[in-house]
């Protein structure tokens, strides 16, 4: 059977802001005196919107009126329509105002702050009108906020299973088993498959990019960690490490300071390397600005340092 697709036409945004107001007030002369309109122009305002969606959006009760069931379930697309025209209109005039280029960018709180930090500061000394937007975002939220355009870039580890994301490269680093300095197995030595699967273990959630990694690994090796908190902080983690309380599994320049300072003490995981990736994350397909191009330059010069202490 064939389907005739008939392209609809957009709804007009006065229509839209008479409907809300309406919904508000629930009163046509207070939305009339609101909107500096007739009475007369906010009927038919709602009576044309009310037509081109084909079905009545409310019910006029005298002088106060009551959405209907349709009027509900319409009422939220309308404002959520007419926020995104208020943040659109924002952003051109912030464009016009300052002659400025854009970018929204976001990292995990590690990432954050040893690399993102100077590298926004560099962009912005190279760009001084840059209209930035930078937040700090967990795994999970990261192909929603590209999604929506909440974010257009974010720096962080490579995805699993996320087609829909392009990544590009910056650097990898080990992840190793990170204890306390004054743990056992510091004198004893890397530990046997048997005493790794006895320690506490703090691990990242199960939907996190990197205990996918680790749970891959030592399921090769039929180890099941005993992972007894998931734990979203790292510094929350380095705290409890440094206390003694088990152990963990970290890439090297999260805990570098702890490493140089002699607090924290690191072993490979087993005699296989396990190594996990960083980089810019992008919707595929989205083209790339000139910003982003020199973020990209930014980001690789600025991963040498991470290098360095791996």
């Amino acid at each position: 059977m064939n389907h005739i697709h008939t392209r609809q036409s957009p709804l007009d945004s006065r229509q839209l802001n008479a409907f809300v107001t309406l919904a508000r007030t629930s009163s046509f002369t207070e939305t009339a005196r609101e909107l500096f309109l007739t009475h007369s122009a906010i009927s038919h305002s709602l009576s044309a919107l009310e037509n081109e969606l084909g079905c009545r959006l409310l019910n006029r009760m005298g002088k106060r009126i009551e959405l209907t069931a349709a009027g509900e379930a319409f009422l939220h697309h309308a404002q959520n329509g007419l926020n995104s025209f208020t943040q659109a209109r924002q952003t051109v005039l912030e464009v016009k105002q300052w002659g400025c280029q854009r970018l929204k960018i976001g990292a995990g709180a590690a990432l954050f702050q040893r690399l993102l930090a100077l590298v926004l500061a560099r962009l912005q000394r190279q760009l001084p009108n840059l209209l930035l937007t930078a937040k700090v975002v967990r795994p999970l939220e990261i192909a929603t906020s590209l999604k929506t355009g909440e974010l257009e870039i974010v720096l962080g580890a490579h995805p699993i299973h996320a087609p829909e994301i392009e990544f590009t490269f910056l650097f990898d680093a080990p992840l190793e088993i990170v204890v306390s300095s004054t743990h056992r197995w510091v004198a004893q030595g890397r530990p046997s498959a048997k005493e790794l699967a006895k320690e506490p273990c703090l691990l990242a959630d199960k939907s996190h990019p990197t205990r996918h990694l680790i749970d891959r690994y030592f399921a090769a090796d039929n180890i099941v960690l005993n992972g007894i908190a998931n734990i979203e902080s790292l510094d929350v983690v380095k705290e409890m490490l440094r206390h003694g309380f088990g152990m963990s599994i970290l890439p090297g320049w999260v805990v570098k300071d702890e490493l140089e300072s002699g607090i924290l003490a690191r072993f490979p995981p087993g005699r296989r390397r396990l190594r996990q990736s960083w980089g810019l994350l992008r919707l595929r397909g989205r083209p790339v600005t000139s910003t982003e191009q020199n973020l990209h330059l930014l980001c690789t010069e600025a991963a040498k340092s991470l290098q360095s202490v791996i």
